[in-house]
């Protein structure tokens, strides 16, 4: 990494650690109001701590494994270019291909508002087993906007001369003091597909307990909250460039029968995804980019 880069960071209170996990750098800004993590292993924002509340953001101990790929839960990962299994290619990793490779930190900075910015990007060509894996050449960046909250910026570009089939979420750990007290609202009406227990159906009321849940909600507003009474906050999630909305908790079984967690993981997060999965999977033309941008604040819950 550049000097010039070093310096930009160490300007916004920002260091770079070489991190345990796949044994790529983590980028860490500590200012006034918040402190901040970014792994370049997979791209992905991994904590979010403000005013030295509990962190926003669930992070796993357990590094877990996937053949091929390692795979920890934590923080907001990006799925990308399909969501779930690869219908075509079941031998390739599940969510896509941007969480199992290093990204490049591309810029660091300020915004006008003082909030910091930092850039990352993933290149295709740059690693030949993403080559393997998806022929049609792309460009990934994310910038992150870190302030009253956390605000991701992703943007794809097809780099090819043929138009590519995706499907995407921002797959987000939230953490909570207790899944089984936590409470998602603003999808009640909504027709969702339901994963575990199969078939379509229809939300009624906000969604409590949030454990043993995959959910598909679709035609999704761009609103979304996750009320957590243990941590008295409520955390808001506003998105877009996404249509759907997916609720995952595997329960107290289904994590037992993970080895990619701990047995009682599942209590202290809850994954709140913004995402275009099923039917909503979209086609990026040659030479198109195309966006999506979540924004997450909190506040305390009493006051909602």
């Amino acid at each position: 990494m550049d000097s010039q880069l070093i310096s930009e960071l160490e300007a916004v209170g920002g260091e770079l650690f070489a991190a345990s996990f796949k044994g790529c750098d983590e980028i860490v800004i500590d200012q006034p109001g918040f402190t901040a993590k970014i792994s370049l292993w997979g791209g992905h924002l991994t904590s979010f701590v403000q005013n030295s509340s509990e962190d926003l953001l669930f992070q796993s101990s357990n590094d877990g494994s996937d053949s091929r790929f390692g795979r920890k839960h934590f923080g907001v990962p990006v799925c990308w270019p399909w969501f779930g299994a690869n219908s075509e290619f079941t031998d390739l990793p599940a969510h896509g291909l941007a969480r199992y490779f290093r990204w490049e930190l591309e810029d660091v900075g300020r915004f006008k508002n003082g909030d910091v910015k930092v850039v990352i990007k993933l290149e295709s060509d740059k690693h030949p087993l993403i080559e393997d894996m998806w022929p049609q050449a792309f460009e990934l960046k994310q910038i992150f906007r870190l302030g009253d909250g956390f605000q991701v910026n992703f943007s794809a570009a097809n780099l090819s001369n043929e138009p590519v089939q995706v499907s995407e979420a921002f797959h987000t750990y939230f953490h909570v003091g207790d899944s089984h007290l936590s409470v998602v609202k603003g999808l009640d009406g909504l027709e969702y597909i339901d994963k575990f227990m199969g078939g379509q159906h229809r939300q009624k009321r906000e969604i409590f307990p949030c454990t043993f849940l995959d959910r598909i909600y679709l035609n999704a507003p761009s609103v979304t909250y996750l009320d957590d009474p243990v941590f008295n906050r409520r955390i808001s999630i506003v998105t877009e460039g996404t249509s759907c909305v997916v609720v995952w908790n595997p329960g107290e079984e289904l994590s037992r029968e993970r080895n990619d967690m701990l047995d009682e993981d599942y209590r202290s997060f809850v994954c709140v995804e913004s995402a275009n999965a099923l039917a909503k999977m979209h086609t990026v033309g040659p030479r198109e980019i195309y966006h999506l941008k979540m924004k997450v604040t909190s506040k305390t819950l009493m006051n909602s």
